[in-house]
């Protein structure tokens, strides 16, 4: 793929993402793919994984959204930096296994993806945000809200 078709797959990637389209969203990803961000504790590999990972951010944050701030490659390597927000309405797993009821906070998050695309799908994906961060937003809201 030349490159500039490639970034065109990751911004549409992002596309998908944005309008909760699962379906879409799988299918940019090769059968071989492995992804890999903070709240997780391992990587997981193959496309329903990865769909099932984005199901499962969507039934926290109801209104996620990946807004896209740059993105820029050589070849079959991409990075794409954006912003990560939602609203806290569902439970949330962090990698500990604790669970995070829903705090009805609202969350925004900077964060990065690097991904490999070969063939016309993805092959590596890497997202690189503060999950400490992120918890912490939840968390201090939850704090708060008790408070009052």
């Amino acid at each position: 793929m030349k490159n500039e078709e490639t970034l065109e797959l990751i911004r549409a990637r992002y596309d998908a993402v944005n309008s909760h389209d699962w379906k879409t969203f799988e299918g940019f990803y090769a059968d071989s793919i492995v992804w890999d961000d903070p709240g997780l504790s391992e990587p997981i590999s193959g496309p329903r994984s990865v769909r099932k990972r984005l199901e499962n951010l969507s039934e926290a944050f109801p209104d996620l959204q990946w807004k896209l701030e740059r993105i820029f490659g050589d070849g079959d390597q991409v990075c794409a930096e954006f912003t990560f927000t939602g609203t806290h309405r569902g439970d949330f797993l962090a990698p500990d296994r604790e669970r995070l009821p829903a705090s009805n906070t609202s969350i925004r998050i900077k964060a990065c993806g690097v991904y490999v695309v070969r063939n016309g799908k993805i092959v590596d994906s890497k997202l690189y945000f503060d999950f400490g961060g992120l918890k912490s937003q939840i968390l201090r809201s939850g704090a708060q809200k008790a408070k009052a």
